[in-house]
């Protein structure tokens, strides 16, 4: 098992394309770490560069205190699991699975065991005769996966690995590479651009953008106390709502205003903007959908921060209602109880929380306050 570490690790492409710059990160033994972030924002180059598939700029990698810029990729005791899966044709699914052994030079037993060990954990010993033209595409999944468990490696790379797949087997194969990990007692690092696989399945998540760390940390962190606006608006499924405010002060209170609405803060955020000096300034409002209540419900906030909303969109989803809405203007997305008949063109009343408000400064799109 091992600690990974990359330290001002940079990768620059021909013409002056910076890929990755400055990245700076300790993983720990045993950790599941995702990187995720929308597509060319690096994540997969750091990757490679860890496996040994891409050379570095500058900077170091270090795989068990061990600096390996210079180590070949069989030598850095890593395995990696492709997006494409990358099963030999001709070869059977054990066949596959022993390669990396054989190789090794691994005794034909010891092979033997391992290979059907490993089947049996990931329920493909029944396949081991069959060709990947015969798999299915999740079948295929395991097969890779498989593959990579035999060799046991110090650290588990996965690049995109369930992107192929659809929904539904999606779902099944998250769960299964977390009872993995679990099982294994290895450190993983997964690379994707889909935020779901990274809440549900990350003991830490690597936010990137441009080839520069947004924010690394839990999933409820980053969920909860986003660093910036970009991290608020990618974690979250809906995104955050945002919206451009006035802050502004009534006697001694303090409100958002945006358009006819005024929100009045709690004592700690209203201090907090008056000592930074944001009175008369414009911030950036962020709320997450199921912060914003039905005006007919018990409200958290007072009656005078009812804003009315006009709905353009419903999403029935069984256990819960998205609503599109306008509010002055600006797009919002609602979570509201499925029981609650709303439909397009109706007129309702809205109440937002104000303790869960995230404020963004507009400038440098870093939070003032979660």
């Amino acid at each position: 098992m091992a600690n990974v570490s990359l330290k001002h690790v940079t990768k620059e492409f021909e013409g002056n394309v910076t890929a990755v710059a400055d990245f700076n990160l300790d993983i720990n033994d045993k950790e599941f770490i995702i990187f995720v972030g929308p597509s060319g924002c690096g994540k997969t180059t750091t990757l490679r560069m860890i496996a040994g598939l891409e050379e570095i700029t500058a900077g170091e990698i270090l795989i068990d205190g061990r600096v390996v810029n210079d180590v070949q990729p069989k030598d850095r005791d890593i395995a990696m699991v492709f997006q494409n899966y990358a099963l030999y044709p001709h070869m059977t699914v054990f066949e596959n699975m022993a390669f990396s052994l054989k190789l090794r030079k691994i005794a034909k037993d010891e092979i033997k065991a391992r290979v059907h060990v490993v089947s049996k954990i990931l329920d493909i010993e029944h396949l081991l005769d069959r060709k990947p033209k015969a798999l299915s595409g999740g079948q295929r999944q395991r097969v890779a996966l498989g593959r990579a468990i035999v060799r046991k490696p110090k650290v588990f790379l996965m690049d995109e690995p369930l992107s192929n797949l659809d929904a539904k087997l999606r779902g099944q194969m998250r769960a299964e590479i977390s009872k993995l990990h679990r099982d294994l007692q290895t450190t993983f690092i997964y690379v994707t651009h889909d935020q779901t696989e990274a809440m549900t399945m990350g003991t830490r998540i690597v936010v990137m953008k441009d080839g520069y760390i947004q924010q690394f940390n839990t999933p409820q962190t980053l969920y909860e106390k986003p660093d910036n606006l970009f991290v608020a608006g990618f974690i979250g499924s809906p995104q955050m709502n945002f919206k451009e405010v006035l802050v502004d002060k009534l006697g001694e209170e303090v409100h958002l205003k945006f358009g006819k609405c005024s929100l009045k803060l709690p004592h700690e955020k209203a201090s907090k903007l008056e000592e930074l000096g944001y009175i008369g300034k414009e911030v950036i409002m962020g709320i997450r959908p199921e912060n914003i209540f039905d005006g007919d419900a018990t409200l958290v906030s007072p009656a005078d921060c009812l804003l009315e909303a006009g709905v353009e969109v419903v999403e029935m989803l069984g256990a819960e209602t998205l609503l599109h809405v306008k509010i002055e203007g600006t797009d919002f997305i609602v979570r509201v109880n499925p029981q609650k008949r709303v439909k397009a063109g109706d007129i309702i009343k809205l109440a937002m929380n104000p303790i869960k408000l995230h404020i963004f400064d507009r400038e440098s799109e870093k939070t003032i306050m979660n």
